[in-house]
């Protein structure tokens, strides 16, 4: 742990007097356990501690956050800001290229503390059991769908990847109940995918939202949602793609793919290998 007190951690210890007994051993585990509480689940947290998961949503809405999430992040958030102003003491200024990469640092452990793995397990199952996968995504969104439809491919799930509105519409109500609808998108309200999952879910089909805001049109009704940062909470936003915290998402859903059944892993493997043998032969002849 870092000589430096991070603030959460202060903030933790200037109210232990108002804690009970139960709150103040979690207190304790936070305090000489910070890298354990920024990578883990609620979940493997409160069987480490030996407390039950409200304890803790308790625990963390007493010192100040709204739940477990938001506490997570600042811990996150914490440990971000301890490494950078490290950096800047060792070397006076950072260039742009630390800079951004520090940003992009930000963005991933704070998506990494707002994805738990109860979801992307949800995510799996679903497409696991689903007749037809449809991808909806705009701009910089669709270059995530597009990820993740290649990546599916190379297990053996086929989907479909659309940025269209129309074409949006005309899957959408062709859905039904095992079909799933994947929207991507930054703001959660563009109006041409709330339109086709509007539908989707009007024909029973599942919905899964990837959006960086909690209360919009497409997580309203979606049997999953997940939330990840959006890139304007970083100093270098203007720079930044808007999709990557989207295809951290993708990478996650995939580990926990090839993860839950090893027939996944050797189609990676296969489909991996006779890619790799076409682009020899490519550059052979080329």
């Amino acid at each position: 742990m870092s000589s430096q007190v991070p603030a959460v951690i202060a903030k933790i210890v200037s109210q232990t007097q108002k804690l009970t007994y139960g709150e103040n051993q979690i207190a304790n585990y936070v305090i000489h356990n910070p890298e354990f509480i920024t990578s883990n689940t609620i979940t493997a947290i409160a069987n480490e501690i030996g407390v039950s998961e409200t304890s803790i949503n308790r625990f963390c809405k007493k010192v100040g956050f709204k739940g477990f999430i938001d506490f997570k992040i600042a811990f996150a958030q914490d440990a971000f800001y301890r490494e950078m102003q490290s950096k800047k003491k060792e070397r006076r200024e950072i260039n742009a290229i630390d800079a951004l990469a520090l940003d992009y640092n930000e963005l991933i452990l704070n998506t990494s503390a707002l994805v738990t793995e109860e979801q992307l397990h949800r995510v799996v199952d679903i497409l696991k059991n689903s007749r037809k996968i449809y991808l909806f995504g705009l701009f910089d969104s669709y270059l995530a769908a597009i990820a993740l439809k290649n990546r599916l491919a190379i297990i053996g799930i086929m989907s479909e990847a659309i940025s269209d509105s129309r074409a949006m519409k005309i899957a959408a109500s062709q859905c039904n109940s095992e079909d799933v609808i994947i929207a991507f998108s930054r703001s959660g309200s563009s109006k041409e995918i709330v339109d086709g999952v509007t539908i989707a879910q009007t024909n029973q089909a599942k919905t899964i939202a990837i959006t960086c805001y909690y209360d919009s049109p497409i997580t309203e009704n979606a049997d999953v949602d997940i939330i990840v940062p959006d890139k304007i909470s970083v100093n270098n936003s203007a720079l930044m793609s808007n999709h990557i915290t989207f295809l951290f998402v993708v990478d996650l859903i995939m580990g926990v793919f090839i993860s839950s059944d090893k027939s996944y892993l050797k189609k990676k493997l296969d489909s991996e290998a006779v890619m790799s043998r076409d682009q020899s032969i490519t550059n052979y002849f080329l």
